[in-house]
């Protein structure tokens, strides 16, 4: 499985999704890889801080505070 894993790294992409509900903001990211194989993984990983400003401010406006 290994050399199926080393050769994508032209078949990954990032998710990141962002929930609003009465508790703030929550983020959940995760990277997609296809294997060599045909296969899609799906791997959790840490929302970038970068990722988490500009998603706030989208959402939530200039104080991205949305409630909290």
């Amino acid at each position: 499985m290994g050399s199926l894993f080393s050769a994508t790294s032209q078949n990954a992409y990032g998710v990141t999704y962002a929930t609003l509900d009465d508790s703030g903001l929550h983020f959940e990211s995760e990277v997609a890889i296809q294997l060599l194989d045909g296969h899609l993984v799906t791997l959790k990983m840490p929302t970038h801080i970068s990722e988490r400003q500009a998603i706030s401010q989208l959402v939530c406006g200039a104080d991205a505070g949305c409630g909290r």
